[in-house]
Protein backbone atom coordinates (compact mmCIF):
# COMPACT_ATOMS: atom_id res chain seq x y z
CA UNK A 1 0.00 0.00 0.00
CA UNK A 2 1.32 3.47 -0.91
CA UNK A 3 0.35 6.46 1.19
CA UNK A 4 0.49 10.00 -0.08
CA UNK A 5 0.68 13.18 1.95
CA UNK A 6 0.66 13.31 5.73
CA UNK A 7 0.51 9.87 7.35
CA UNK A 8 -1.92 8.99 10.12
CA UNK A 9 -1.02 9.36 13.78
CA UNK A 10 -0.07 6.83 16.41
CA UNK A 11 -2.47 6.22 19.25
CA UNK A 12 -1.34 5.47 22.76
CA UNK A 13 1.86 6.41 24.56
CA UNK A 14 4.18 3.57 23.65
CA UNK A 15 7.87 4.31 23.62
CA UNK A 16 10.43 4.15 20.85
CA UNK A 17 13.66 2.22 20.44
CA UNK A 18 16.20 3.76 18.08
CA UNK A 19 18.65 1.41 16.40
CA UNK A 20 21.76 2.23 14.39
CA UNK A 21 22.94 -0.58 12.11
CA UNK A 22 26.73 -0.39 12.25
CA UNK A 23 27.60 -3.92 11.13
CA UNK A 24 28.38 -5.17 7.67
CA UNK A 25 31.64 -5.96 5.94
CA UNK A 26 32.26 -2.46 4.52
CA UNK A 27 33.97 -4.26 1.62
CA UNK A 28 33.70 -1.33 -0.80
CA UNK A 29 35.03 1.11 1.78
CA UNK A 30 37.88 -1.16 2.87
CA UNK A 31 37.47 -0.25 6.56
CA UNK A 32 34.79 0.06 9.21
CA UNK A 33 32.35 2.64 7.86
CA UNK A 34 30.91 3.39 11.27
CA UNK A 35 34.27 4.76 12.41
CA UNK A 36 34.89 6.98 9.38
CA UNK A 37 34.87 10.70 10.14
CA UNK A 38 32.45 12.81 8.14
CA UNK A 39 32.45 16.56 8.74
CA UNK A 40 34.32 16.16 12.03
CA UNK A 41 32.41 13.23 13.58
CA UNK A 42 32.27 9.50 12.99
CA UNK A 43 29.31 8.23 11.03
CA UNK A 44 28.24 6.24 14.09
CA UNK A 45 28.31 9.30 16.35
CA UNK A 46 26.36 11.33 13.78
CA UNK A 47 23.67 8.67 13.51
CA UNK A 48 23.29 8.37 17.28
CA UNK A 49 23.10 12.15 17.67
CA UNK A 50 20.40 12.31 15.00
CA UNK A 51 18.28 9.54 16.53
CA UNK A 52 18.67 10.29 20.24
CA UNK A 53 16.18 13.20 20.54
CA UNK A 54 13.42 11.11 18.97
CA UNK A 55 13.61 7.87 20.97
CA UNK A 56 13.38 6.57 24.51
CA UNK A 57 16.35 4.23 24.29
CA UNK A 58 19.16 3.57 21.84
CA UNK A 59 20.85 0.46 20.52
CA UNK A 60 23.70 -0.17 18.10
CA UNK A 61 23.93 -3.42 16.17
CA UNK A 62 27.65 -3.67 15.57
CA UNK A 63 30.97 -4.70 17.06
CA UNK A 64 30.92 -4.35 20.88
CA UNK A 65 34.70 -3.97 20.87
CA UNK A 66 35.10 -1.43 18.06
CA UNK A 67 31.89 0.49 18.77
CA UNK A 68 31.54 -0.01 22.52
CA UNK A 69 32.99 3.42 23.26
CA UNK A 70 29.52 4.92 22.67
CA UNK A 71 28.02 3.02 25.60
CA UNK A 72 26.86 -0.38 26.85
CA UNK A 73 24.04 -0.62 24.31
CA UNK A 74 26.17 -2.06 21.47
CA UNK A 75 24.97 -5.54 20.56
CA UNK A 76 26.64 -7.96 18.17
CA UNK A 77 24.59 -9.10 15.19
CA UNK A 78 23.03 -12.48 16.02
CA UNK A 79 23.10 -13.35 12.32
CA UNK A 80 26.39 -12.00 10.92
CA UNK A 81 26.94 -12.30 7.20
CA UNK A 82 23.25 -12.13 6.29
CA UNK A 83 23.23 -8.44 5.45
CA UNK A 84 20.90 -5.77 6.86
CA UNK A 85 17.98 -8.16 7.39
CA UNK A 86 19.98 -10.07 9.99
CA UNK A 87 20.77 -6.80 11.76
CA UNK A 88 17.11 -5.79 11.73
CA UNK A 89 16.07 -9.14 13.21
CA UNK A 90 18.67 -8.75 15.96
CA UNK A 91 17.37 -5.25 16.68
CA UNK A 92 13.76 -6.45 16.88
CA UNK A 93 14.82 -9.27 19.21
CA UNK A 94 16.45 -6.96 21.75
CA UNK A 95 14.37 -3.77 21.38
CA UNK A 96 12.65 -2.66 24.58
CA UNK A 97 9.70 -1.04 22.79
CA UNK A 98 7.39 -2.36 20.09
CA UNK A 99 8.12 0.56 17.76
CA UNK A 100 11.66 0.52 16.42
CA UNK A 101 13.35 3.14 14.27
CA UNK A 102 16.05 1.54 12.14
CA UNK A 103 18.81 3.75 10.75
CA UNK A 104 21.91 2.66 8.84
CA UNK A 105 25.06 4.39 10.06
CA UNK A 106 26.14 5.35 6.53
CA UNK A 107 23.32 7.83 5.84
CA UNK A 108 24.62 11.16 7.21
CA UNK A 109 21.99 13.20 5.36
CA UNK A 110 19.07 11.87 7.40
CA UNK A 111 17.56 14.71 9.40
CA UNK A 112 15.09 15.20 12.24
CA UNK A 113 12.30 16.20 9.86
CA UNK A 114 12.42 12.77 8.21
CA UNK A 115 12.39 10.95 11.54
CA UNK A 116 9.45 13.02 12.74
CA UNK A 117 7.61 12.33 9.47
CA UNK A 118 8.11 8.60 9.89
CA UNK A 119 7.06 8.66 13.53
CA UNK A 120 3.68 9.99 12.47
CA UNK A 121 3.02 6.80 10.48
CA UNK A 122 0.58 4.31 11.96
CA UNK A 123 1.79 0.93 13.21
CA UNK A 124 -1.47 0.13 14.98
CA UNK A 125 -2.45 -2.19 12.14
CA UNK A 126 0.63 -1.97 9.94
CA UNK A 127 3.94 -3.70 10.63
CA UNK A 128 6.36 -1.30 8.93
CA UNK A 129 6.45 2.28 7.67
CA UNK A 130 8.99 2.77 4.89
CA UNK A 131 10.02 5.86 2.90
CA UNK A 132 10.13 5.38 -0.85
CA UNK A 133 10.54 7.49 -3.98
CA UNK A 134 8.66 6.25 -7.03
CA UNK A 135 9.08 2.64 -5.96
CA UNK A 136 12.69 2.89 -4.72
CA UNK A 137 12.60 1.82 -1.08
CA UNK A 138 14.69 3.10 1.83
CA UNK A 139 14.16 0.23 4.31
CA UNK A 140 17.29 1.10 6.32
CA UNK A 141 15.78 4.41 7.45
CA UNK A 142 12.37 3.18 8.47
CA UNK A 143 10.10 2.08 11.30
CA UNK A 144 9.31 -1.52 12.18
CA UNK A 145 7.04 -3.14 14.75
CA UNK A 146 8.56 -5.97 16.76
CA UNK A 147 5.94 -8.37 15.38
CA UNK A 148 7.90 -8.34 12.09
CA UNK A 149 10.59 -10.42 13.74
CA UNK A 150 9.09 -13.90 13.29
CA UNK A 151 8.24 -13.21 9.66
CA UNK A 152 11.73 -11.91 8.92
CA UNK A 153 13.30 -14.89 10.66
CA UNK A 154 11.24 -17.18 8.45
CA UNK A 155 12.51 -15.32 5.37
CA UNK A 156 16.10 -15.82 6.50
CA UNK A 157 15.45 -19.51 7.11
CA UNK A 158 14.23 -19.76 3.51
CA UNK A 159 17.36 -18.02 2.20
CA UNK A 160 15.51 -14.81 1.35
CA UNK A 161 17.85 -12.19 2.78
CA UNK A 162 16.70 -9.06 0.92
CA UNK A 163 14.81 -6.61 3.11
CA UNK A 164 12.50 -5.74 0.21
CA UNK A 165 11.50 -9.40 -0.10
CA UNK A 166 10.85 -9.64 3.63
CA UNK A 167 8.65 -6.55 3.51
CA UNK A 168 6.38 -8.31 1.05
CA UNK A 169 5.50 -10.75 3.86
CA UNK A 170 4.30 -8.12 6.34
CA UNK A 171 1.78 -5.28 6.31
CA UNK A 172 4.04 -2.47 5.17
CA UNK A 173 2.99 1.09 4.39
CA UNK A 174 5.15 3.23 2.10
CA UNK A 175 5.34 7.00 2.22
CA UNK A 176 6.55 9.05 -0.76
CA UNK A 177 9.75 10.89 0.25
CA UNK A 178 11.96 12.03 -2.62
CA UNK A 179 15.30 13.67 -1.87
CA UNK A 180 15.53 17.08 -3.49
CA UNK A 181 11.77 17.48 -3.83
CA UNK A 182 9.55 19.63 -1.66
CA UNK A 183 11.41 20.53 1.52
CA UNK A 184 13.59 17.40 1.49
CA UNK A 185 17.34 18.05 0.97
CA UNK A 186 19.12 16.46 -1.98
CA UNK A 187 21.44 14.43 0.26
CA UNK A 188 18.67 13.04 2.48
CA UNK A 189 19.37 9.41 1.58
CA UNK A 190 23.01 9.80 0.63
CA UNK A 191 24.98 6.58 1.25
CA UNK A 192 28.65 6.48 2.20
CA UNK A 193 29.73 3.16 0.70
CA UNK A 194 33.13 3.83 -0.87
CA UNK A 195 35.98 6.33 -0.40
CA UNK A 196 34.70 8.33 -3.37
CA UNK A 197 31.45 9.01 -1.51
CA UNK A 198 33.19 11.07 1.17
Amino acid sequence: MITEGAPTHFSGSQGWTGVVLAGGKSSRMGRDKAMIEFEGRTLLDRALDTLQPHVDDLMVIGDPVAHGYVGPFVIADDMPGLGPLGGIVTALRYAIHDRVIIMACDMPGVNSALIQHLKQGSLDRQDAFIPQCDGHLEPLMAIYHRRCRSVFEACIAEGRWKVADALERVKATYTQVCAGEGNWPKDLFRNINAPGDL
